[in-house]
């Protein structure tokens, strides 16, 4: 197994997020990024994307994810994030996520997730 470990950082997306009304009413900026680790030895010896994570699509995929929920806690948008990494393909074995809420605090969350 060869294994590459691919990360996308700086995601900009809105949301709802919070526990209280005034949150709760509409959306609010957050940053996300992530890494996956995935077994790319047949990618690497085709040279070719149909045997690669494509990473632009997940990428898509996570953002219109994020930008149509609706979470409480940080933390669960940041583990819904990384199951929904693991669930994109079937050859990635590992995913990072972390998450910001771009507020006055500034809140981080970080989740890691094995298959």
């Amino acid at each position: 197994m060869v294994s590459a470990r691919v990360s996308v950082n700086k995601i900009l997306c809105k949301t709802i997020i919070g526990i209280y009304p005034d949150e709760l009413c509409e959306k609010q900026n957050v940053e996300f990024g992530f890494s996956f680790e995935y077994d790319c030895k047949q990618a690497i010896s085709a040279d070719s994307i149909d045997e690669a994570v494509d990473y632009a699509v997940l990428t898509e995929d996570l953002k219109t994810f994020v930008f149509n929920s609706k979470f409480k806690l940080l933390e669960t948008l940041t583990a819904e994030i990384a199951k929904r990494i693991l669930a994109f393909s079937p050859k990635i074995t590992s995913a990072k996520v972390y998450c910001i809420k771009l507020n006055a605090l500034c809140p981080r969350a970080e989740i890691e997730w094995k298959k």
